[in-house]
């Protein structure tokens, strides 16, 4: 039999035209894969459209001409890497400009550290130069941080310096690195800044930050801080134990005084972590917009002082920001520490609990208006006030601290409310995937067409196809 017979035998006219056909299939998905991954579509049937984005997200991407970055920081192992996935997708498909990144925090620390990357879910957003962190995969959370990263100006917080001050570079325990790049990746621009060099706090200081100076600040800064506040500034002090630097006046006339005392505490929850009683923990906390949300929150702070609150002061409300427990007291002077006695002694020591941290609302002198045409505008109540925070410690914001338990949280909740930046300490609910509800019909529908009448159809069809081949024979 010559090949000429050989190419007409059934057999394999039958055989090639299978490969045919299965390379037929093979390239008609191939092309439909390219064409699928060029043209993407996504068909949401879910009630409420859950599973997309939007209408709201679609118009602020629209927006998004150069490329965007997002990269959340999530372990391989994690249950939840793909449903972050899948989030994070959503937002590619709507603009090809964006791209995402999973990072394994364990696999990659350094990348992490140099993120700023706090908690496992953290997505940081780097769009033309800036960087703006979200806390969690939801579409409110992002795009929230979206819109912040998009804004073309920053507010600038400053850093006192030439005191001693923590180093915003150390990266050490005891720095502030951490706290800084939490800043940064909120949206804001770090400064430092020396009032010896410089007569005045610039007008462009949204928030001056004191981290815990150790030598005494001159006449002439305290002064400063006081005019920056007169004009409505906004100051953050972040003050250790014995360490005044010279600013007991000044908070003292805004009716803060500052305990020459370190407060202890021994309790259940503390023994159970094996905390130390210099590192007492706090569950209380004042109503206000920076603690409102923080219900069942832990925060600690490691040797800090406590905190008196003259309501009496004219023009001044204050308002408690984390109290100590019940359970925690005040050893005061340093003689104790020496000797290593701790122990609580009712003759002398003070019971809590105590204000570590404390606002101050104050209200600012109406200037002179000048005479103008036309009937008096009245001015919004809010820039007729201004703020004062003040916290008895600083370590709860160092490197060491700042990702233990709430500790970052209160820190950065603090900063934006004195920046005027309150969406960005807002807790928004996100959308609640809807659960597919089936009948008792409705179950035995489904369970008919899938596990008996398909396999029936294929079953018949296979045993047609069979019986005609072998009717050809």
């Amino acid at each position: 039999m010559n090949w000429l017979d050989q190419l007409k035998n059934r057999k394999v006219i039958y055989g090639t035209g299978s490969i045919v056909s299965v390379l037929l299939v093979v390239g008609i998905l191939i092309i439909l894969a390219l064409l699928a991954n060029w043209h993407q579509w996504r068909w949401d049937v879910t009630q409420g459209q859950t599973q997309s984005l939007s209408s709201l997200t679609k118009n602020l991407l629209k927006q998004v001409d150069k490329p965007l970055t997002m990269t959340a920081f999530i372990p391989e192992g994690a249950g939840e890497r793909g449903s972050i996935k899948d989030v994070l997708q959503r937002y590619t498909y709507a603009n090809p400009k964006i791209s995402f990144l999973l990072v394994d925090p364990e696999r990659e620390p350094l990348k992490a550290k140099e993120a700023g990357y706090r908690f496992p879910g953290s997505v940081l957003l780097d769009y033309h130069g800036r960087h703006q962190m979200a806390d969690k995969v939801d579409e409110d959370t992002i795009t929230n941080a979206l819109r912040r990263i998009m804004k073309t100006s920053q507010k600038k917080i400053y850093f006192l310096t030439g005191h001693g001050e923590r180093d915003l570079a150390n990266a050490e325990k005891g720095g502030l690195q951490t706290a800084k790049r939490a800043l940064e990746n909120e949206g804001y621009e770090i400064d430092s800044l020396n009032l010896v060099t410089q007569a005045q706090v610039p007008q462009d200081a949204a928030v001056l930050i004191v981290a815990s100076p150790q030598k005494a600040v001159l006449t002439s800064e305290v002064d400063a801080l006081k005019a920056y506040l007169d004009r409505g500034g906004r100051i953050l002090m972040l003050l250790e134990p014995f360490e005044d630097a010279g600013l007991k006046g000044l908070l003292a006339g805004y009716g803060i005084t500052l305990d020459e005392g370190i407060i202890l505490d021994v309790n259940q929850i503390s023994q159970s972590l094996r905390i130390s009683p210099v590192m007492p923990i706090a569950l209380s906390y004042g109503p206000t917009r920076i603690t409102r949300d923080f219900k069942n929150t832990l925060t600690m702070f490691p040797m800090s002082r406590p905190l008196t609150l003259n309501r009496e002061v004219k023009g001044v409300n204050l308002l408690p920001l984390v109290n100590s427990m019940p359970s925690s007291y005040e050893k005061l002077g340093k003689e104790w520490l020496k000797a290593g006695k701790g122990d609580f002694d009712a003759k002398v020591d003070k019971k809590g609990p105590f204000s570590i941290g404390a606002l101050a609302e104050i209200k600012l002198e109406a200037a002179k208006p000048e005479k103008a045409p036309g009937p008096a505008v009245k001015k919004p109540e809010e820039e007729n006030k201004t703020y004062l925070a003040v916290y008895g410690d600083m370590d709860f914001a160092d490197n060491t601290y700042f990702n233990l338990f709430g500790n970052g949280d209160l820190f950065l909740n603090t900063v934006n409310f004195l920046a005027a930046e309150e969406q960005q300490i807002m807790v928004r609910e996100a959308r609640q995937a809807q659960f597919l509800m089936l009948s008792g019909n409705q179950i035995w529908i489904m369970f008919i067409v899938c596990l008996v009448w398909a396999p029936l159809v294929l079953l018949v069809a296979g045993i047609w196809a069979y019986r005609t081949r072998r009717a050809r024979k």
